[in-house]
Parts: C-alpha cells; sequence; structure tokens
C-alpha cells in the first residue's frame, strides 16, 4: 500500500515536471478566420492579437525534449515541419510554409588590428540569422507602375521578435526596366533602431540574388563601413506576395551615418553627434584639385561651398608618395587611407564596375564634424572618409565588354591604372578622364606598371592580406553555400509562386531556380546570360593575385574566434604585408554549430534529473517506512 502511494506520488511529480517548460508560438501567416497549432496530436488555436496584422499567437505547455509541429491557416495545413530544440521556450515569428526559422551562417575571421567599431551593428532589423517580412497598406497601384511616389497608410515590419508598425509612410520607385523594381521608404522618427531610411532592392540583374548582400559581408568583415542588407520578403496587406527583396540602408542618409558612425553597438544607442555635409558622388566624382567641373559630381545634401572639400583634394594634389609623414598626415587629418585602399582593393577584386574606380561614382565622401581641428581657411585637420555603395553589379553582372568581363578576373589591378577612362567608357558622357586616387596612390603618377611608391605598397598590403584570408574559395565558400540552402526556398517562392504586378520596359531578365543554382557555382551552366558565377570567379581571382605576388591563401577558413587568437600583422605605409609570415592558415575552426554535432556526447535533460532524484526519494522512503 506504502509503494502505491508512493509510486502515485511520484508519477504526479513526474507528470508535473515532464511538461514544465511553457513555448511562445508566434506565426505569420494570412488566414482569414483561423490559425492552430499542430503538436503531438492536439489542435492549438492561435489568436491574432491586432486584426489587421497577420501575426498569430499562443503559449502552450509541452514536454521537455525536441518538438516536431506545424501549422494550419483557415485549416490547410502546412507542407512542412517545424522542429524546436528542447531547451527553446519560443519559437520567434515564424512564416507559414517556411520549415527554417532561424539560420546561423558561417562567420568571417579576419585579422586586422583596424576594425571598424563605430558601427550601431546590425541589430534585429538586420539579423542575419533571420528574414523579415514587410506588409504594405493601401498600396493603390504603386506595385503596378514601379516608378512612381505613394503614400502607404501603414506599413508593418515583422522582424524575429518584435513588430514594428508605422502610419502614412512615403515611398518612391525607380528601376523599372524589369518587372522586380527597387523602391525606398522613409519613417518617422527613429524609425526601428536608429534607422529610418530604408531600401528594397530586387537583386533583378543577379542570378544568385545574394550578390550585393555577400560584398557587404565582405566589407564589414575587412573592417569598412558600409550599409547593412539582409534579405526581406514583401507582402501587400491582402497576402499577396510582392517578392523576395535585399533589405538595404541608404548611405546617403543621415539614417545611415549616425548608426554606422556614431553606433554603440553594445547597448543600441546613438552616441550625440553634430551632422555634416553628405556628399553623394554621382559619375565624374573624382578627387580632383583642378576639376573642370568644380567638383560638381560630389552631390552636397545641403548647402555647401565645397570650400573644405576642394582642400582636402590640394592635400591630395601636394601629398609626396614616398613621404611616410606626409602619407600619415594625409590619413590622419584628410583623408582616411585604410578604409579607402580597402574598398578599392574589393572594387577591383569582386569586380565592383559601378563604383569609383571603374565609373566615379556610387560612393559617399562624409566628414565627423568632431574630426576637425583648427579654424575656418586655417584647418589643420577636417579629415573625410570613403564609403562604397550599391554592390548589385558585380561579379561579372552588367559589365561592360570595354573592361573584358571575359577575362577581367584572371587580370592584375594593374591593367586599370593610367587609363582614360572617359574615353573608355563612351557610352557615359559624365565620366571623368582621371582616377586621382587610382593614378596617383596606387599607380604612383608613372606611366611605368611596375613603378615603385609607398602608396603603391601601402594598396597592396591590403590587397594581398584581404585575398590571402577572406577573398578565397575557402573563406567564401562556406558562407556561400550557407546562403543557397538558406535562399533557394526563397528564390523558389519568389520565381516561381509570386506573381509580378509591375511589366518592366526592358524585361531582359527572368531568372527562374535554375539559374539561382547555376551562377553560384559557374557562368557556364545552360541558359547562362553572364561570363560568370561566384564560385568560379572566386578562384580565377583569388589565384591569379596569388600568383603576381607569389603567395597562397588560407587552407581553412578562418572565424572570428580563430581570427582573435593571433596577432594580425599591422598594416601601414612604413611596411609591406609579409604574406609569408602568415600564422592563419591552418588554424583549426572551432566555429561548429553544436546542434548539428552526432558524436555520442550526451546532452542531460532537466527532466532526467528530476526523474532520477524521484526515483531515488521513493527508495529512500520505501525503505524507511
Amino acid at each position: 500500500m506504502k509503494l502505491l502511494l508512493f509510486e502515485s506520488l511520484a508519477l504526479s511529480i513526474l507528470t508535473a515536471y515532464t511538461k514544465a517548460r511553457v513555448v511562445d508560438f508566434s506565426l505569420i501567416a494570412f488566414c482569414n478566420t483561423s490559425a492552430q497549432l499542430n503538436i503531438n496530436g492536439e489542435k492549438v488555436d492561435l489568436v491574432r492579437e491586432t486584426v489587421d496584422i497577420p501575426l498569430w499567437k499562443a503559449s502552450h505547455e509541452v514536454g521537455d525534449g525536441d518538438l516536431s509541429y506545424n501549422y494550419s491557416c483557415d485549416g490547410k495545413e502546412e507542407i512542412i515541419k517545424h522542429t524546436l530544440a528542447g531547451t527553446e521556450t519560443k519559437t520567434h515569428n515564424e512564416l507559414f510554409n517556411r520549415e527554417k526559422t532561424i539560420y546561423k551562417l558561417p562567420k568571417f575571421g579576419y585579422p586586422n588590428t583596424k576594425k571598424w567599431d563605430r558601427s550601431l551593428g546590425q541589430t534585429e532589423l538586420f539579423d542575419e540569422t533571420y528574414i523579415p517580412t514587410f506588409i504594405f497598406y493601401d498600396y493603390g497601384n504603386f506595385f503596378i507602375k514601379g516608378t512612381t511616389t505613394h503614400t502607404f497608410s501603414k506599413v508593418v515590419a515583422i522582424l524575429k521578435d518584435n513588430v514594428f508598425t508605422f502610419n502614412n509612410i512615403p515611398s518612391s520607385g525607380k528601376n523599372g526596366d524589369e518587372d522586380k523594381f527597387q523602391f525606398k521608404i522613409t519613417l518617422p522618427g527613429e524609425g526601428i533602431y536608429h534607422r529610418n531610411v530604408l531600401k528594397f532592392r530586387p537583386s533583378s540583374y543577379d542570378p544568385v540574388f545574394f550578390r550585393q548582400i555577400l560584398y557587404g559581408d565582405i566589407a564589414h568583415a575587412i573592417g569598412n563601413p558600409a550599409h547593412e542588407s539582409v534579405s526581406a520578403r514583401v507582402y501587400t496587406s491582402d497576402g499577396t506576395g510582392i517578392g523576395l527583396y535585399v533589405l538595404q540602408e541608404d548611405c546617403t542618409t543621415e539614417s545611415f551615418i549616425k548608426t554606422a558612425f556614431y553606433g554603440n553597438e553594445e547597448d543600441g544607442t546613438i552616441i550625440p553627434y553634430t551632422k555634416s555635409i553628405i556628399y553623394d558622388c554621382a559619375t565624374g566624382a573624382d578627387f580632383n584639385y583642378e576639376d573642370p567641373n568644380w567638383l560638381g559630381a560630389f552631390k552636397n545634401d545641403t548647402y555647401d561651398l565645397k570650400e573644405e572639400l576642394l582642400e582636402m583634394t590640394r592635400q591630395i594634389h601636394i601629398l609626396d608618395i614616398n613621404n611616410i609623414e606626409e602619407i600619415k598626415n594625409l590619413d590622419e587629418n584628410w583623408l582616411e587611407l585604410d578604409t579607402l585602399l580597402r574598398a578599392l582593393a574589393l572594387e577591383y577584386l569582386a569586380g565592383h564596375w559601378d563604383s569609383y574606380w571603374f565609373l566615379t561614382t556610387n560612393f559617399v565622401t562624409y566628414h565627423p564634424a568632431e574630426e576637425t581641428e583648427g579654424i575656418k581657411y586655417s584647418y589643420s585637420k577636417y579629415k573625410y572618409y570613403f564609403i562604397d555603395q550599391d554592390f548589385d553589379q558585380t561579379w561579372g553582372i552588367g559589365m561592360s565588354e570595354q573592361l573584358d568581363p571575359l577575362n577581367f578576373p584572371k587580370k592584375s589591378y594593374k591593367d586599370f591604372v593610367g587609363l582614360d577612362w572617359a574615353n573608355l567608357n563612351k557610352d557615359d558622357s559624365f565620366d571623368s578622364h582621371t582616377r586621382v586616387i587610382i593614378d596617383k596612390l596606387i599607380g604612383c603618377n608613372s606611366s611605368d606598371r611596375d613603378a615603385k611608391c609607398t602608396t603603391r605598397s601601402y594598396f597592396e598590403s591590403h590587397l594581398k592580406s584581404i585575398v590571402q584570408h577572406i577573398f578565397n574559395p575557402i573563406a567564401l565558400g562556406g558562407r556561400i553555400d550557407a546562403y543557397k540552402e538558406r535562399l533557394r526556398p526563397e528564390v523558389v517562392w519568389d520565381t516561381e509562386e509570386v506573381v509580378r504586378q509591375h511589366i518592366g520596359t526592358k524585361k531582359l531578365y527572368d531568372f527562374k531556380v535554375s539559374d539561382f543554382d547555376g551562377n553560384i557555382e559557374s557562368g557556364s551552366y545552360l541558359g547562362s546570360l553572364v561570363y560568370w558565377g561566384l564560385k568560379d570567379w572566386i578562384k580565377e581571382r583569388a589565384n591569379a593575385v596569388c600568383s603576381e605576388f607569389n603567395f597562397e591563401y588560407d587552407k581553412v577558413a578562418l572565424t572570428p574566434e580563430t581570427a582573435e587568437k593571433y596577432q594580425a600583422q599591422e598594416i601601414t605605409p612604413e611596411t609591406d604585408y609579409n604574406a609569408q609570415d602568415n600564422n592563419f592558415s591552418n588554424v583549426p575552426s572551432t566555429n561548429t554549430d553544436s546542434s548539428q554535432l552526432n558524436n555520442g556526447s550526451m546532452t542531460v535533460k532537466p527532466t532526467l534529473i528530476v526523474s532520477s532524484l524521484v526515483i531515488l526519494m521513493i527508495t529512500i522512503l520505501f525503505n524507511v517506512f
């Protein structure tokens, strides 16, 4: 009798602990009447907290182990199953029929003594592990016309855990040549985590969709200021899919400047600052002190006579490219050189032709107000920064024949120094004849292809370091493969399920999933419209640079953790980067997702501990009584 009582008590305790976990389920679904959670044979009703926002929620008590479940929307069940680890107590905001809500990409490691630590970081808005959903209300014919302006009555942004709602949001569209066009919205006040100007870029010219995201990933990893980007789904309020877009900051706005230069990533705040002039640099923008157009292609956002900008170009003009002290003076007081040279190296490596180097365009020049010494007309310091942007025309996409796209990845950077660019780019009447930064700092102001100067060595040091540790098949391959796995279902939805409302004026591209699959690997698949894919370009370019400078790239991809273990070489004007002195080439990776390990190790769950304690208690009590 006593034993039965003890067994009953034990079973009661075990039952209580077996269902001790409460999980918060959250579903994005355009259901008319109802949504349900299907779990362990149970059907649990979900509740829509706001009547016109398609987010359904429920808290439900479950067991202690891993979960397998799915949802129903108006009685229609998902075709996939979701899984949730036994340690998790919330699902985050899951999208109906998306199997993986959270996906952790392998991170780049880069040994760098000059990191960019001024940014606010990704925040939840640009969290790379999640694909946010944006919903637009009272859209009229905006998604039909494309290149027009419109004010949405409401915009809802559903992020990983939070939802943001804004009313009366202005927008504008552009690039209506393809069915999928670009548009931009401006949010009120601090927007979403201090970002209030957001672009939705269609990647219409890119068979793999994520070229511009990957380029930005590299820029961030090597320590450069760059816009944050993430893939995002766009819907209208009736549940109609508009498409998969690259959600991105606008570098030409204060929204970007304050988060890139004055962000505190630790607490998510913005450091107090004084805004200065933002130069949106259009075709023809060269750092030419003798510019016949008076630096007119540097488009200022507020009134400005460009006197300080002109003085910065004068400092470049008078620079002795072999005088280390003068180079340091330029870097510390007038134009930040490390971020500039890294940006130019990446333009060359990835074939970013719609840029400063190849078209004097698509960059921002900015002077932080606090980096000033002296008084007007006699400044000793008035420092500017070069910020690259718009990375969709990369890795061979859209490259004109005068740049020889078929052979471009095999060419030395020296092939693009000392050219008459206005004559080369005859199809763009605004391009400058000159490239002051390229020809002077990198080309040594010489017609000798192999001329030597300190600023050229400075550039080559950054170039070699970037290729050795990041721009190579080993370092980039893992993240590219992860993007393929992550984004393929999104591309299927975008290309096979979404019906475009806008009809492009040119309609040159209509990429399918087969293009996504094929162009990740190469440009030689059946039906390809471009010479190169991602992986074959990267391999060809890395091998060409390694051959030119006689070094090897890393045999093992670095992670942030392994890169931090060793003292990186400091890249300065005084010392050349030694690619032979590479302690990183065979560092074993520790960036392993423990959830994917299956090596016989045992995870001890709370229920197992409680069960053991209950059994022990029964044994003791039975023996005592």
